[in-house]
């Protein structure tokens, strides 16, 4: 991952500090993988996708709402629930800021809990090499049919399932990039015992990259 002391806030959006990572790490792994998914793909064209493009040889998305314009760039979009949608394997799946959601919207579940747990696994079972991943933590919080910050106990839990594979995390900070402040390199305690706060925003990101 890259050793920043800030990430300029662009987009004034987690994406600050996810997009620089996610880059280096398709750099850093490029001509190692052919093909790729993107898991929440959804505004992904105005992201990331055509950086990926650029990669895969075969490059498809799933997200339970349509994107005609990641569907341009894309060899193939599925629109469904990544838990119950069957799918082959790939080289690398990616997942940025979407794990929050599930169980929210557009798609709900009552244990919002263990419908992210077995979200997370199926990550983890769909990919055949890499694994790039983010997601908020913190104290436990839901923005009502939005997100539900992962919770330390849930984020340790996840931790222990990518000890088998290689792996690098990364817990990042920022006062509030909606208001222009910088992402910067934090600590797993401090994002950990951070809380949320609706007129701030997302403050904290845990980035993960795991190699089997």
């Amino acid at each position: 991952m890259l050793k920043l002391n800030a990430f300029p806030p662009t987009r004034r959006t987690d994406r600050d500090c996810e997009i620089p990572n996610l880059f280096d790490f398709l750099q850093r792994k490029k001509e190692t993988f052919s093909s790729v998914l993107d898991v929440g793909a959804h505004y992904s064209a105005d992201y990331y996708a055509n950086e990926i493009r650029l990669h895969a040889k075969t490059y498809h998305a799933i997200d339970p709402s349509r994107d005609e314009a990641v569907e341009r760039i894309v060899d193939k979009y599925f629109v469904g629930d990544f838990i119950t949608t069957q799918l082959n394997t790939y080289d690398l799946v990616v997942c940025l800021s979407t794990i929050e959601h599930v169980g929210m919207y557009p798609i709900k579940y009552m244990d919002r809990i263990s419908a992210r747990d077995k979200f997370f696994e199926k990550l983890l079972k769909t990919t055949q090499k890499y694994l790039w991943t983010s997601f908020p933590v913190g104290k436990p919080y839901e923005v009502k049919n939005e997100l539900s910050v992962i919770p330390p106990d849930q984020c340790e839990h996840w931790l222990e399932l990518i000890r088998p594979y290689k792996n690098e995390v990364g817990f990042y900070y920022s006062q509030g990039p909606q208001a222009g402040h910088s992402w910067s390199i934090s600590t797993k305690e401090q994002c950990y015992a951070n809380q949320y706060i609706d007129s701030i925003g997302n403050q904290t990101l845990c980035i993960l990259e795991i190699e089997k």
